[in-house]
């Protein structure tokens, strides 16, 4: 059996999972790939028996991995799993990704999910995934590589019934209380400032845009074009020359709204239910309902300096 795992990841925290999962798999098969989504070839996936696609949830997945989804060829009847992280709401994610992977030919094996430290600066800090995926989640994701492995191959042996059902859709909607107006005007409200830009020396901007909407080559430059919020163009910027703070204080006074209705219900329902363990330091879950109302605990008000997020090491 021939096996990949090919995964996007911002931050880290997919990165890590695709990772766990890859080890799984190769105490298994003694084999597995493992290529970043800018890496992989979508038309040469036949040459596998077995694919793993993973990613952080953008609410449902993030532009580039549905691109890729859409130019996979060749790939009628091969077996994939997917993964994501995420900061507490991933039910829209699989109903989205399943019927795209369906019209490619894919089976579809198996879905898991991990839970991930957010680091958005309209987010408070600490958020209350911190400390995830910890050295239990990456086992879960080793343990789950293995059984991907494993089912695949029953599956290959003609146990049909091993297919799990495609996930319910969910209407996308936003939360009661949210202004999409905000979200959506992140391309609008994010400002260039081409006297502190250090184009071409740095292209950290251009090589990181999940949806390839920068391009500074140009006159005039293209700057989030096309876009989603993730904010990462600009907190990687060594000098500020992307400049979102007008957008991310408007964007945390609406989630300082909504998130104590949304967020902070969804996890104590899956801390309940033992599907989340709560890691920061804070006595409850009930507390965040507090640093929600007070935009002193948010990021932007940390993270002054730029760059705010440094590749490879993290938060500044």
């Amino acid at each position: 059996m021939k096996t990949i795992v090919i995964y996007f990841s911002q931050t880290g925290n997919t990165e890590k999972v695709a990772m766990a999962i890859q080890k799984g798999i190769k105490q298994t098969t003694g084999q597995c790939d493992l290529v970043k989504i800018k890496d992989a070839d979508p038309r040469r996936l036949y040459e596998y028996d077995l694919i793993g696609l993973g990613a952080p949830c953008f609410a449902v997945e993030p532009q580039n991995v549905s691109d890729f989804i859409k130019n996979m060829r060749f790939v009628g009847g091969k077996h994939l799993f997917a993964f994501l992280t995420h900061g507490g709401n991933p039910e829209l994610y699989f109903p989205s990704i399943y019927p795209k992977l369906q019209k490619r030919g894919l089976k579809v094996i198996g879905m898991a999910d991990w839970f991930g430290n957010c680091y958005l600066l309209h987010h408070v800090e600490p958020y209350p995934t911190m400390g995830h995926p910890d050295e239990i989640d990456l086992q879960e994701a080793e343990e789950f590589g293995k059984e991907m492995v494993e089912r695949s191959r029953r599956i290959s042996a003609g146990e049909t019934g091993l297919i799990p059902e495609a996930p319910q859709k969910l209407p996308i909607q936003p939360p009661n209380g949210l202004s999409l107006d905000v979200l959506d005007s992140f391309s609008s409200m994010v400002k260039y400032h081409k006297e502190k830009c250090l184009y071409p020396k740095c292209r950290l901007c251009m090589k990181n845009c999940p949806v390839d909407g920068i391009d500074l080559s140009v006159d005039p430059p293209v700057i989030a074009n096309p876009c989603h919020p993730c904010e990462f163009c600009a907190r990687i910027c060594p000098t500020g020359a992307l400049d979102m703070d007008e957008w991310v204080e408007a964007f945390s006074k609406e989630t300082a709204k909504i998130m104590p209705l949304h967020l902070i219900p969804a996890l104590e329902k899956a801390e309940a239910e033992g599907r989340f363990r709560r890691l920061p330091p804070i006595e409850s879950l009930d507390k965040y309902y507090e640093y929600y109302a007070n935009l002193d605990h948010y990021g932007f008000k940390k993270h002054k300096k730029h760059p705010q997020w440094i590749i490879g090491k993290g938060p500044r």
